[in-house]
Order: structure tokens, then C-alpha cells, then sequence
């Protein structure tokens, strides 16, 4: 019953992916591995523990199943909506507000 919740709550369908990341929040850097990302958020493992609520900025490539470009870096903008204990690593769920391409350099 909640993962139909959940479900209706999301505005894009999730792509399932794997890739490096890279996690900005609050002045730090940390890498990370994308689960599944979509227009409007991304999932990702990392070894450091986040609050929901925090601003971050995640740079990665974004699948090629989203319709997007994906031959340059991503820069996305959100904050945390949750984060779940995995297997010794932290799941971070993120909603994301705005994205923005990185030069290519």
C-alpha cells in the first residue's frame, strides 16, 4: 500500500542506473553511486549519513533513457527528502529542483 503511495506522488518515471557521483552539502564533497534517477529526483548510495531537508548539488551523467543529452557532466540542485541505512551505507533520496550542464572540458 505505501509503494502505491509513493508511486503517485512522483512526477517522472525512474530510470533505473549506475554510475559515479558526486555529493556537494554544506561545503563538503563526498562520492557517491547512482541507484535510479528521474526528472524530478535521484537515489544514490554514499558512506556518509544526511539529514533530510539538507540543500545539496549532485554531479553525474544523466542516462540516456531520460530524453536528456547525456554526453556531459549534470550538475542537479535539491534537497534530501530521505535517507535509509543500506548494508553499512547510507541511500539518499533527493527531489531535484534544478539542473544545469557542466562545461565540457
Amino acid at each position: 500500500m505505501a509503494a502505491t503511495r509513493t508511486s503517485s506522488r512522483r512526477r517522472a518515471e525512474r530510470i533505473p542506473a549506475s554510475g559515479p557521483a558526486t555529493i556537494r552539502c554544506q561545503g563538503n564533497s563526498l562520492d557517491a553511486t547512482v541507484r535510479d534517477v528521474s526528472l524530478g529526483g535521484v537515489f544514490l548510495f554514499t558512506d556518509a549519513n544526511f539529514h533530510a531537508g539538507a540543500e545539496i548539488q549532485v554531479v553525474l551523467m544523466l542516462p540516456r533513457e531520460l530524453g536528456l543529452d547525456a554526453t556531459q557532466m549534470i550538475c542537479c540542485h535539491g534537497k534530501i527528502v530521505r535517507v535509509e541505512k543500506h548494508e553499512g551505507r547510507y541511500g539518499v533520496a533527493a527531489q531535484i529542483e534544478k539542473m544545469e550542464g557542466l562545461p565540457q572540458i
